[in-house]
């Protein structure tokens, strides 16, 4: 099992050095190539794909635990009937979510975008539409993800979504700095590079995993039925998240104008490192805990939630300290001196940082055990409450009112998320009692490592 997490902490690595590169870099990129008002109407399109982009519809994640759970018990044909049962929903909801989404984009009012666009609005429609359909093809490679993960080769399917981020930001770059590309050019650069990852991701999907065959030969009505309630639960989830961090910013433009936004994301993107940091690890122990609970092992539970803890302490709390005190700075290096981040809304997130960075990681653990639902909904209100709390406060406050939001959801979250993880997952006495059995397997591991 430690290799298995040490080999996918390292792709994790790559992984999140592959997202941070991408998005350190995109930034200044599109600002400086469009402007801040074209810079900040992109971030608002891009709202409405990332709900979808975020998420799976619930059905891959809520499947991929319960597939690793049967595979971890032998149960095989378990895991086939789930896979493709689960299949089958996706494929259903996304033709719903295709036609939706032609719906959407030319049918919205064109008082919706707003007065005095700086995009014809043809092309803002266009483009609207190739996100959209870039958001739902994002979704199909979610339940071959699931795939990896239950067949104990989370490595490689997190090395797959590394190449596919890789290739939508050389896409990009390559629209932007070659053809001086317009927000039309560089959607149908996300889509299309997200259509070869999600070949590529089927492709091998047959080849390492001949076992779980890509069909809907076996699909079940009545497994589909099953998934509905715990997929509905995990959907929620991003479409939450999406509305802490996108339906703020669109609120934020609203009431404090565009020219806000820009720096509201650049400082949310720039504290959201630390947690693809903390996430190196966290999604790497998440497949080893479905598997632990499958086999009824609270040891190996308890050391994959010290080993959670201990990692946010080490990378989550400097990270933090170091974002609240130079934050400001190094918003404006980023920029190039174009977005200037206020210093009391670095502070409030650097407040939001430390929270989530010890609630989202045991929150993880948790949807691996399946019960997501108990700490659900309680995020859905907290996430809903962040709304009017952005637009109220942000005429006043200005950038400063979606992180006090955010801030103020993450508190409440950490307290509950540490009370579940006692009640569904393990007490704190044995997570306590773990930390010298997971000092010793990783000296271990560093020896043999050294010997090589």
């Amino acid at each position: 099992m430690l290799k298995r997490v040490m080999t996918g902490v390292g792709v994790n690595i790559f992984d999140k050095l592959s997202i941070a590169t991408a998005q350190l870099l995109m930034v200044p990129l599109l600002a400086h190539a469009w402007g801040l008002k074209l810079y900040g109407l992109w971030v608002m399109l891009s709202t409405v794909p990332t709900f979808l982009a975020m998420g799976d519809l619930g059905f891959a994640t809520a499947a991929g635990t319960r597939m690793t759970i049967a595979n971890a018990r032998g149960d095989r044909d378990r895991v086939i009937l789930i896979f493709q049962s689960a299949w089958a929903a996706i494929l259903l909801s996304s033709l719903v979510f295709t036609l939706l989404a032609l719906a959407g984009a030319f049918l919205t009012p064109a008082s919706v975008f707003g007065a005095d666009l700086p995009l014809a609005l043809p092309q803002l429609r266009l483009t609207l539409l190739v996100l959209l359909l870039y958001g739902i093809l994002a979704v199909q490679g979610s339940i071959f993800y699931a795939g990896f993960r239950c067949a104990g080769l989370f490595a490689l399917g997190n090395f797959l979504h590394s190449v596919m981020v890789i290739l939508e930001a050389v896409f990009t770059f390559a629209a932007i700095l070659g053809f001086a590309g317009t927000p039309l050019m560089v959607a149908c650069c996300l889509f299309l590079s997200r259509a070869i990852g999600v070949t590529a991701q089927f492709t091998l999907m047959r080849r390492h995993v001949p076992w779980l065959p890509v069909s809907l030969a076996r699909a079940s009505l009545t497994e589909i039925r099953k998934l509905m309630a715990p997929a509905g639960t995990v959907m929620l989830l991003p479409i939450s998240q999406a509305c802490m961090l996108q339906g703020t910013a669109l609120l934020l433009g609203l009431t404090a104008g565009e020219a806000a936004v820009p720096a509201f994301t650049a400082a949310r993107t720039l504290s959201r490192v630390g947690q693809q940091m903390c996430w190196t690890v966290n999604a790497a122990l998440m497949p080893e805990v479905s598997a632990a609970i499958g086999r009824r092992d609270l040891g190996a539970i308890a050391m994959m939630v010290f080993s959670t803890l201990a990692v946010s302490v080490v990378l989550i709390a400097p990270f933090a300290l170091v974002f609240g005190v130079a934050g400001k700075s190094i918003i404006l290096l980023w920029s190039r001196g174009i977005i200037h981040a206020p210093a009391l809304m670095i502070a409030i997130m650097a407040v939001s940082i430390l929270a989530q960075g010890f609630w989202f990681p045991l929150s993880n653990l948790i949807l691996s055990a399946d019960r997501q639902s108990t700490y659900t909904i309680p995020f859905v209100v907290l996430a809903l409450l962040a709304m009017p709390v952005t637009y109220f406060l942000s005429p006043a406050m200005g950038s400063a009112a979606p992180a006090l939001a955010m801030a103020l959801s993450d508190v409440v979250m950490l307290v509950l998320v540490m009370a579940l993880v006692q009640r569904h997952l393990v007490g704190l006495d044995k997570v306590l009692a773990a930390g010298p059995l997971a000092r010793e397997r990783l000296r271990g591991l560093a020896a043999r490592v050294a010997r090589r």
